[in-house]
């Protein structure tokens, strides 16, 4: 028996060890292997390790395929600024980013005011319904920010600084399914360059910097913040420096290195994900003297035809919090193409809409007649149109007479034979070509201007995705109309076999279309016809000669042109029988004998 039970134990042993390990899984989502990271004591006692929970952002990022972890249901219709956040880090060392060690207790049924937010501030509460996918495994519970209430089934715990929830003795968000209640806070943006210095001893901890901190991080905060009047007008100067002018580069592929070191090469590469990008940021408010930290999270997601939202591994994102005294902590985006610009950080609306002047002429030029003769006053019609131009020299320099010209030029341009021959040779020529040419110019169009006013941006947006969804056609992979953006982005990087670098271009279209069609106030970025050119160039790449010689000569989306006049005969053909008197058969005179 004692052999028999040891066998036994052997054999269970070994199951379990082996069998998890085929089992679908998704590694931990964001956070990796650093556990719940809770000290002892279950209930109302305990503390979060300081372990740094290792932020994945990359690999959920840049997955084969993107998977679903969490579906919701909320009672707003401002979608835009559901962040599901998972963990704040606070505690910069110069290596890495961490959450602090702090302690935790139990659940409370109400979480109270969020700490620094003033009466004066709106804000409405409302409700979220979230669904965690049954392989999706993390130990902090995603949620809005910030949160006032959770109902959730579990052995959970609760951190009152970051107000957020972890698991206790193993528990995590596998098939977790919980109502949330948070606030949606709307300061505006004279309430945030109002604001009061922090508390001293907050100040104190959130805007410390290691030694280690390269200078510069400081020197440049410094440099893209000059002539601020207060740290709103700085925190806004960064994040617009980051996300718009400073010419960034978002790109999933670059090793995200946590260390002050890495912070220094992103400042002078420009080139990183969201990772860098909240995490200077940061730094560099730290260094400005305005308390900062970085949150890890999720961007709201996709909605979909049930009216709930998707959020997926690729909506995995981090950006910085700010604090300020009436507010509280305060989200911005620095990253370009990813997540909204939260509508306090946008210029008011104005006459100019906050937009640059156009360049006008200077003041310095005058306005007066030349007294010096123009060129072509002092130049033959003949000279100008055979030389662009004449002087002295050149008048002189052109042999042969003007009769001699005249005669030649007249036979050349106005002998009955060029006149027919000409077009006729031209029509010809250009006719095989037309499909290119129509292409030329359909491209043209759409990826033209962005547009000074919100409605032109918003159609710009959608010209530069039918562009690139045209283009896709044209090398063989046809539109599907009843995908979403999103998954029709995906459709197209699967068949085409997209880089890296193009494959990133046409999921930051598909997010800038998703605002455009979902978001109340879309905020459409600049540089999409940009990303347009580098998928044509990425589509391009993965084909041969003669497929791109049949998009180029031939391309397949042309057909919209057969299309196009199809419909417009099919309108015109019902408009012109509406408009067809209705003819009425005379009928028999009534009382009257034949």
């Amino acid at each position: 028996p004692v052999r028999t039970g040891r066998r036994i134990g052997a054999v269970a042993l070994g199951i379990a060890l082996v069998v998890p390990l085929g089992l679908p899984a998704l590694d931990g989502g964001l956070l990796g292997g650093a556990g719940g990271g809770i000290g002892a004591g279950s209930g109302g006692g305990g503390t979060i390790s300081a372990v740094n929970p290792l932020v994945q952002l990359s690999e959920s990022l840049n997955v084969d395929r993107d998977r679903q972890v969490l579906s919701y249901r909320t009672n707003t219709d401002n979608i835009q600024e559901m962040y599901l956040r998972i963990v704040s880090l606070d505690d910069f060392d110069g290596t890495s980013w961490k959450p602090t060690e702090r302690s935790i207790t139990g659940v409370p049924d109400d979480f109270g005011t969020p700490n620094g937010l003033g009466p004066d501030v709106k804000r409405n509460e409302i409700e979220t319904r979230i669904a965690s996918a049954k392989d999706y495994a993390q130990n902090w519970l995603p949620m809005p920010y910030p949160v006032t209430s959770v109902d959730i089934d579990g052995d959970w715990r609760y951190e009152p600084v970051g107000r957020t929830l972890v698991g206790d003795h193993g528990q995590d968000t596998k098939g977790a399914q919980y109502t949330v209640k948070s606030l949606i806070v709307r300061p505006t943006a004279k309430q945030l360059a109002a604001a009061p210095e922090p508390p001293p001893a907050l100040k104190r901890e959130y805007t410390e910097v290691p030694p280690s901190l390269p200078p510069v991080v400081a020197r440049t905060a410094r440099k893209i913040t000059a002539g601020s009047a207060n740290d709103y007008e700085r925190a806004v100067k960064l994040q617009d420096w980051f996300a718009f002018s400073g010419e960034f580069t978002y790109d999933t592929e670059v090793q995200s290195g946590t260390g002050s070191r890495a912070i220094a090469r992103f400042l002078d590469e420009k080139e990183g994900f969201c990772v860098h990008f909240s995490f200077a940021m940061a730094s560099m408010a730290r260094t400005l003297g305005i308390p900062a930290r970085v949150a890890v999270g999720f961007t709201p997601g996709t909605p979909e035809a049930n009216g709930a939202m998707s959020v997926g591994l690729r909506d995995a994102h981090a950006w910085p919090e700010l604090y300020f005294e009436g507010v509280g902590w305060t989200r911005f985006e620095p990253t370009p193409n990813r997540g909204t610009t939260p509508e306090y950080t946008q210029p008011e609306s104005s006459g100019d809409n906050g937009l640059p002047d156009v360049p006008r002429p200077s003041e310095s030029s005058s306005s007066e007649p030349s007294a010096q003769p123009s060129e072509s006053e002092s130049c033959t019609a003949q000279q100008v149109r055979l030389e662009g131009g004449c002087s002295s020299e050149s008048a002189a320099a052109l042999p042969g007479s003007d009769d001699e010209e005249r005669g030649f030029w007249g036979l050349v341009f106005f002998s009955p034979w060029t006149l027919l021959i000409v077009p006729g040779a031209l029509a010809l020529f250009a006719l095989p070509l037309l499909p290119m040419l129509w292409r030329m110019r359909m491209r043209s169009v759409r990826l033209g201007a962005h547009g000074r006013t919100p409605a032109e941006a918003a159609a710009h947006a959608l010209g530069v995705w039918q562009e690139v969804t045209d283009t896709a056609w044209d090398y063989g992979i046809a539109p599907d109309e009843s995908q979403t953006p999103r998954r029709a982005a995906a459709r197209i990087v699967r068949l085409g076999r997209l880089e890296p670098q193009a494959e990133a271009a046409v999921h930051r279209l598909a997010a800038a279309v998703e605002q455009v069609l979902y978001a109340p106030q879309p905020q459409v970025p600049a540089g999409l016809a940009q990303d347009a050119h580098e998928v044509a160039a990425g589509l391009r790449a993965q084909v041969g000669r003669w497929p791109h010689l049949r998009a180029l000569f031939l391309p397949r989306s042309t057909v919209r042109v057969i299309w196009a006049v199809s419909a417009r005969w099919s309108a015109l053909t019902t408009e012109l029988a509406a408009r067809r008197p209705t003819l009425r058969r005379p009928s028999a005179p009534t009382g009257q004998n034949n």
